[in-house]
């Protein structure tokens, strides 16, 4: 295999992200840049679930940026994969239309399986675990899957996310125990919908920003680097974070200012599927979907190719 310089731009709900990998001849691979802006595109969504003429110019400002960036290196490949913001909206063809007209990224559009499959495949890849449940925690949607023996069993998208959840239940400078309530009952209802949850009782492993965060704050306060957390303490962590108003929230150490408002929904996310699976304990594991496509695009070179990529000559 030839050496390869890919940039992948992964456009979510909350976040718009680049980065690029070194792609070795025998396919091992290394970021080598990420940069991040966090767009909070769900909430250009209007009410009737169009993609708003604000939220297309901070793509297209976002993207013109990136392709700045891409040009500096020696890039190859460029891949361009948009999630739930973009495939929820009433106006998709439309905005994919316009990144087309005014950059030279074409994005494709993730289904809710292929998420899912992305992120699952990224964390076996990665990981010596024979069962468990990802679980990754996007702006507006959440996807689960349930592997054995390093296989895909079930797969799952929920139709919230770190941000909508904020903005449905714990919006406010100080989250009250009435709000908690009303979104742990919200989120058992959810869970317990699948019936393959609750006899899973395996590891649930974390992908994205909100475990990444969950797992900085317990390494710094317990100042080690055991990945594996109990349950236990996740509800410690989660009481301390809800005991405090956003602004003082933003001071914890390991917590990313960006992510303060919505890491009160997503650790208890978290809790409460531990609950439901009767999971032995959490871990974070530091690949994404990104690398999930990295690998069955470039590594693995499967028949199937589901996402447009960019050629540069």
């Amino acid at each position: 295999m030839k050496e390869n310089v890919v940039a992948l731009i992964d456009m979510g709900s909350n976040s718009i992200q680049l980065a690029m990998y070194q792609i070795d001849h025998i396919g091992r691979y290394h970021e080598m840049k990420r940069m991040k802006v966090s767009a909070r595109l769900i909430s250009y969504l209007n009410k009737q679930g169009t993609l708003t003429k604000d939220g297309v110019r901070v793509i297209i400002n976002t993207l013109k940026r990136f392709e700045k960036v891409t040009r500096s290196y020696n890039v190859n490949h460029i891949i361009g994969f948009a999630t739930a913001v973009i495939r929820n909206s009433s106006n998709q063809a439309e905005v994919l239309d316009e990144i087309e007209r005014q950059t030279d990224i074409s994005f494709t559009v993730l289904s809710e399986y292929e998420e899912a499959y992305y992120g699952y495949l990224g964390v076996i890849q990665s990981m010596d675990i024979e069962d468990g449940i990802t679980i990754d925690i996007g702006g507006g949607s959440t996807e689960i899957t349930l592997f054995q023996k390093q296989k895909l069993v079930h797969y799952h998208s929920f139709p919230f996310g770190a941000v909508t959840l904020n903005q449905q239940f714990t919006n406010g400078e100080q989250v009250s125990n009435k709000q908690i309530t009303h979104l742990r009952t919200y989120l058992f209802e959810q869970f317990l919908s699948l019936p393959w949850l609750k006899t899973a009782k395996c590891p649930i492993v974390g992908i994205g920003g909100s475990a990444r965060n969950l797992a900085r704050i317990h390494e710094t306060k317990s100042k080690t680097k055991q990945p594996e957390l109990k349950l236990k303490k996740i509800e410690k962590i989660f009481d301390e974070l809800s005991s405090l108003d956003v602004s003082k929230r933003s001071k914890i150490k390991g917590l990313s200012k960006r992510r303060k408002d919505i890491i009160i929904p997503a650790v208890q996310t978290f809790t409460v599927l531990m609950e439901v699976v009767q999971s032995p304990y959490f871990i974070y594991c530091d690949k994404t979907v990104r690398d999930g496509v990295i690998y069955e695009t470039f590594v693995q070179k499967s028949n199937k190719q589901p996402l447009q990529i960019h050629t540069l000559v």
